[in-house]
C-alpha cells in the first residue's frame, strides 16, 4: 500500500519530494513521517508565501528590504570611498590644467598631498581589514553561544508549560544558533533543513527536523514522546554552549 502511494506521488510530482518517497519505500514503511510531511506540504499549498496582488507583493518586498541584513543597499558611500573620489577628482582637475609642458609647483604640491592622503587612507584601511575579522569572530562566537543558551532555556520553559509546538520552535532555533545562525528560523534566508545540514552528522538531527516540520508547517502539535526524541537529538548542541560558558 505504501509503495503504491509512493508510485502515485512520484507520477504526480516527479522527484521533487525525495524524502517522502524514501520514507514510503522504506522497509518497513515510515508512514507516520511521510504523512506528517504530506500534511505540511498541503498546509503550505493552502497558504502560499507570495501573492499575485501587486500591492501586497510590493509591501512584502519593502518589508524584506527593511531587514537589517539588507541595510547596506540603502547606505551611501563610505568615508573612504568619498575621500578617494575627492582625491582622484582633484588630480584629474590638476592634470587637465597642468599645461602641455612643465607642470607648475602648485600641481606637484597637490599631487604629493594627494599621494600622501592615499597612502594614509590605504594604511588605515588595511589595518581595519586585518583587525576586523578577529574582533568580529570573537563577538559573533559569544553572541551565538548566548543565543543558543537563551533558546534552550526558552524551550524548557515552554515544554514545562505544555506548549510543545513553541518548545520545538525554540529547540530548532537553539540548534541553529549552535550551528552558526543566530537569526530566528522564520527570519533566516535558509530553511531549518538547510541549517541542520551544516551539522557534523545531519542525520542525527532527523528526529528534531521531522517534529519541527510537522508542528510548524503541518500544524500538528508534537506528541510527548516525539518531543522527547527531538530533545535527545538536540542534546549534543545544548552541551556545547554550556561548556563554552563554563
Amino acid at each position: 500500500m505504501a509503495r503504491q502511494a509512493a508510485s502515485e506521488l512520484e507520477a504526480g510530482t516527479g522527484n521533487s519530494q525525495p524524502e517522502i518517497l524514501d520514507e514510503l519505500r522504506a522497509s518497513p514503511p515510515m508512514v507516520g513521517e511521510a504523512s506528517a510531511r504530506l500534511t505540511a506540504l498541503s498546509a503550505a499549498a493552502r497558504s502560499p508565501a507570495f501573492t499575485p496582488e501587486p500591492r501586497r507583493a510590493g509591501a512584502a518586498l519593502r518589508e524584506i528590504l527593511a531587514q537589517p541584513r539588507y541595510a547596506g543597499l540603502n547606505a551611501g558611500p563610505s568615508w573612504t570611498d568619498r575621500l578617494g573620489y575627492l582625491v582622484l577628482t582633484l588630480l584629474v582637475w590638476l592634470l587637465e590644467r597642468g599645461g602641455g609642458g612643465a607642470l607648475s609647483t602648485v600641481f606637484w604640491a597637490a599631487l604629493g598631498a594627494g599621494a600622501i592622503c592615499l597612502v594614509v587612507m590605504l594604511f588605515f584601511l588595511l589595518r581595519a581589514i586585518r583587525r576586523g575579522p578577529r574582533r568580529e569572530a570573537r563577538q559573533d562566537g559569544n553572541r551565538l553561544e548566548q543565543a543558543a543558551r537563551d533558546r534552550f532555556a526558552e524551550a524548557d520553559r515552554l515544554a514545562a508549560a505544555g506548549d510543545l509546538t513553541g518548545a520545538v520552535r525554540s529547540l530548532a532555533g537553539a540548534v541553529a544558533a549552535a550551528l552558526g545562525d543566530d537569526r530566528d528560523w522564520d527570519r533566516s534566508p535558509l530553511t531549518v533543513r538547510e541549517i541542520f545540514a551544516r551539522a557534523p552528522e545531519p542525520g542525527a538531527l532527523r528526529p528534531l527536523l521531522v517534529v519541527f516540520e510537522a508542528a510548524v508547517y503541518g500544524a500538528l502539535p508534537p506528541a510527548a514522546d516525539d518531543y522527547d526524541r527531538a530533545v535527545a537529538a538536540a542534546a549534543p548542541f545544548r552541551r556545547r554552549p554550556e561548556r563554552a560558558a563554563a
